[in-house]
């Protein structure tokens, strides 16, 4: 026979109910432009380019809010590669800076090469966003030949938007006003995040069970066959 302390056993019971009734929660879409089917509208894309391409430098970004916290867990977008230059851009994930433009960087995705479609960048970093908060996504250009866009959603979403002319420059814009009778809309992307887990009143009634046995029975050894 060996003897376990009751209270060694209690946070044994402690850890592995977390392991059972904590698992780990599934992706959840916090932010979407998207249409049915990932549509977006494939003829209208702001530029995103260096300083020699044919436009001059220009950088965009958009913003979004998530409602619940999660750890960010994929980005998706819809891009268009021009048929010169790098095809190169650099994005990120900003937290607001409180003036309605991009500030503190949490995660970094560079040289990611466009493409004419659909565009995902997974996390590695899992920055936690919390719920409430403003969010930015940006895309600034890697090199001064890079010359590429990002499509506009067809949804109807013109919340505004930042823009650049310098790196990290950027400036709030209003929102987009049709042109030519044209309507002009934000940059389509969608966030998904792995939600913070809460535990349920059952599984947080066992958890403080088990911290009331680490207390009522710390002296008292358990018999084991």
């Amino acid at each position: 026979m060996s003897f376990i302390k009751p209270a060694k056993l209690a946070a044994l019971v402690f850890i592995a109910l977390t392991g059972i009734l904590l698992p780990t929660s599934a992706q959840v879409v916090v932010y979407n432009s998207f249409g049915p089917g990932y549509a977006y509208n494939p003829s209208l894309h702001w530029v995103v380019g260096g300083a020699s391409s044919p436009h001059g430098y220009q950088g965009h970004a958009e913003y979004f809010t998530p409602g619940i916290s999660g750890y960010l867990s994929s980005v998706q977008l819809a891009t268009y590669r021009q048929a010169s230059g790098s095809g190169l851009s650099n994005f990120y994930i900003a937290q607001d800076n409180g003036s309605g433009t991009p500030g503190i960087i949490l995660e970094s995705f560079a040289s990611v090469l466009n493409v004419t479609g659909l565009l995902t960048l997974n996390s590695t970093v899992k920055p936690l966003l919390q719920a409430g908060t403003e969010y930015w996504l940006c895309d600034e250009p890697t090199a001064s030949d890079s010359y590429n866009g990002w499509y506009q959603n067809n949804q109807g979403v013109t919340n505004g938007f930042a823009a650049e002319s310098s790196e990290w420059g950027w400036y709030p814009a209003p929102a987009p006003v049709p042109i030519n009778g044209v309507s002009i809309t934000d940059s389509v992307f969608r966030v998904s995040v792995t939600p913070v887990p809460e535990p349920s009143v059952v599984e947080s009634g066992i958890m403080c069970g088990c911290c009331l046995l680490l207390f009522r029975w710390r002296k008292k050894p358990v018999i084991v066959n």
